[in-house]
């Protein structure tokens, strides 16, 4: 190894100055000397001369002769056993450490290990280990092969200066206190640092501890105020730290124990509790709401009981409690386990938003009531029942109770003219009544629904989860309700409304339940108290897709002058994907050279020519192809569009489809020209 340097025993030659001042008592003189490396490796031979210093005699006639050598014998002269030195000896980090080995006779050392290994071959070894590192817990091996000599060498650091002394008490019996380390500790067992905890106004010594158990606990007494003094120990040095403190300055009590809660009303929870130990505290109680706001309250005074006040009813609250001394507070006590209680209901409060749908026939009307809860509305317990109360014109009051949670229920009424009230009721009473109502004018939605035009709207200023409607504002309403049904192809539909202020002319309505291709229908209504009237219909997609489904193409009419074409397609089917806009017809001939009078050219693959006529009117549903010919054969697709107009199919260009229709001109111009139903081979 680099850093192990090995000397054999040869004689070593020292030579040191020693000054001392002599006096007349005769004293013996004494001088220290420590060898590099361990004196029971080698022999030693001592002598001394002295040295007399004056001005009147020159330093060369000063020194007196030389004493005889005294040996110090060291354990080389010894054949019957065998040694290393030192042993178990510990050593700062980073210093340089000598080891000897010596074999008994006949036994020659190998090698030496300190971590590396170095080569040998003598009987008696000396080697230096520079710049050492730390050892493991249980330190570090020294190892010389070629006998059974080894020994432990414990590589370290002096200890630091403690950090965070601090100590105090729960009951004012026992004093607990507590540090962190000033420095890690690399060794384990008896080499590791020693705490010391003393107190420098009396000499008591209160705890010796290992570096495992950073604290240390001991009886107050009759002492109320300490000077504690905590000392790191090892065998390199030590270090301290002091504090000094008065007793009744460092209360922190045990944290309550045994809370128990107790529900008096609607807005107020009694709290009970145990303390460990008695003292004159005072106390904290937290709350956590369920929306996960805290509140804390102070107790200013010694009790183990509390109400909270000022919350809300059949709400559950989670509570917690600390405590600390009430003269010369230190520090909380850590909170007590928490617990749980629900305030007590109350009548529900606020009002409910309720809406209506209506189905007026000849002589009766059907109307759905619908209910959810307002933002201003609070249940305050659990909701059991609805109440329905109707008071229609000419009619006695009647009413029904609907349980929870439905929250909508159908009324069968000889008229749709009247008063209709809903409440929420839970086990203490029932909430304020919402009113629906119902006037004369709206007692003709019938004719009034059939009448007003449904507007179809495109999908432009919609997102992606939200479809736009605007309506036209008028003065005398104080606000706009819009509903719909989020699911329109099944039942229930999933009605849904919304309410809107006076100032207001457009909405984006959200919905996770908008898909696009599917068309919904809105209703705008201008709303003046609890009365309502319909204003606009409108239908309207999140997002419009192509068309599905062919029409059914006939051919009613051939000759030479004309061939007459009509299809069948319900275009204000809801169940489409997007509103039909029109359709577009495609004919191609046998030779692939359509050049049909009014129509569109198209020239697609291999030069083959496509007449293409573009009808943008739903409604119709007929076409007229002059001048087709004699003895001409076509082939004709009819193809419904929404958005954009469709392309040419492969169905056209291969004739394979069923709904693909050909037709042949007569031969001349009596002849009669048949209309084949099938699909013809390519």
């Amino acid at each position: 190894s680099d850093n192990i340097a090995a000397a054999y025993l040869f004689p070593l030659s020292h030579s040191k100055n020693y000054t001392t001042t002599l006096n007349k008592s005769n004293r013996p003189i004494r001088w220290r000397w420590v060898a590099r490396e361990p004196m029971e490796c080698m022999s030693y031979a001592l002598r001394i001369r002295s040295l007399v210093i004056s001005k009147d005699v020159p330093v060369s006639e000063s020194w007196s002769d030389w004493t005889k050598l005294k040996e110090v014998k060291g354990l080389d002269i010894e054949d019957s056993n065998s040694y290393i030195f030192p042993k178990n000896k510990v050593v700062e980090e980073g210093s340089d450490v000598s080891f000897c080995c010596i074999g008994k006779k006949g036994e020659n050392i190998s090698a030496l290990r300190f971590g590396d290994r170095t080569e040998t071959s003598q009987r008696r070894m000396v080697f230096t280990v520079n710049n050492v590192s730390l050892s493991k817990p249980g330190g570090t091996i020294v190892h010389c092969e070629g006998s059974e000599l080894w020994t432990l060498t414990f590589v370290t650091r002096p200890p630091g200066e403690p950090k965070d002394l601090s100590c105090e008490t729960e009951d004012n019996v026992t004093l607990n206190c507590a540090w962190q380390p000033g420095s890690e500790d690399n060794l384990a067992g008896k080499h590791s640092v020693e705490f010391i905890l003393s107190d420098r106004s009396n000499g008591t010594t209160y705890c010796h501890q290992q570096p495992s158990k950073n604290s240390c606990s001991f009886k107050i007494g009759h002492q109320t105020t300490y000077d504690l003094r905590l000392t790191a120990k090892n065998a390199l040095g030590y270090k301290h730290t002091y504090l000094s403190f008065d007793v009744a300055h460092r209360v922190h009590p045990a944290p309550p124990f045994e809370l128990s809660v107790f529900a008096r009303s609607a807005t107020a929870i009694e709290l009970y509790w145990k303390r460990k130990h008695n003292l004159e505290l005072l106390c904290q109680i937290k709350s956590h709401h369920p929306d996960g706001k805290v509140d804390l309250h102070n107790i200013s005074y010694s009790t183990k009981s509390y109400t909270v006040s000022g919350l809300q009813p059949y709400t559950e609250y989670t509570f917690q409690v600390r405590c600390g001394a009430s003269q010369h507070f230190w520090k909380w006590s850590k909170w007590s386990e928490s617990v749980t209680e629900r305030t007590k209901e109350s009548a529900p409060s606020g009002h409910l938003d309720v809406w209506r749908s209506m189905s007026p026939g000849l002589d009766s009307c059907t109307i759905t009531v619908f209910w959810r809860p307002s933002p201003s509305f609070h249940a305050n317990g659990k909701i059991k029942t609805y109440e329905i109360f109707w008071e229609m014109l000419g009619e006695y009051p009647m009413s029904k109770e609907v349980p929870a949670p439905d929250n909508s229920t159908m009324l069968f009424l000889d008229n749709c003219s009247g008063n209709i009230t809903v409440l929420a009721k839970n086990s203490v009473n029932s909430s304020p009544p919402s009113v629906i109502v119902i006037s004369a004018a709206s007692e003709n939605d019938h004719a009034w629904e059939i009448n007003t035009h449904t507007s179809k709207e495109d999908s432009v200023n919609n997102t992606e989860a939200g479809i736009y409607i605007s309506w036209e504002p008028q003065s005398q309403f104080d606000g706009y309700i819009i509903d719909w049904c989020n699911h329109p192809r099944v039942q229930p539909c999933d009605f849904q409304w919304k309410k809107f202020g006076r100032n207001q002319s457009s909405a984006l309505i959200t919905s996770d339940a908008f898909r696009p291709g599917v068309q919904y229908s809105f209703r705008v209504y201008g709303s003046h108290g609890n009365t309502a009237s319909l204003l606009e219909k409108k239908a309207k997609y999140l997002k419009e897709l192509k068309p599905e489904g062919i029409p059914e193409l006939h051919v009613d009419t051939v000759n030479s002058r004309f061939l007459t074409l009509t299809w069948d397609y319900d275009h204000l089917n809801e169940s489409h994907r997007g509103f039909i806009r029109g359709y577009c017809v495609f004919v191609k001939d046998k030779y692939g050279n359509c050049m049909l009078e009014g129509s569109e050219k198209l020239i697609i693959q291999d030069g083959v020519v496509i007449c293409k006529y573009t009808i943008e009117e739903p409604a119709k549903k007929t076409l007229t192809v002059k001048d087709p010919g004699l003895n001409k054969e076509y082939w004709f697709e009819v193809l419904a569009f929404s958005t954009s107009l469709p392309n040419i199919t492969d169905d056209l260009i291969k004739g394979t489809a069923p709904h693909i229709k050909k037709v042949t001109t007569p031969s001349d111009v009596s002849g009669i020209a048949v209309a084949l139903k099938s699909p013809i081979p390519v």
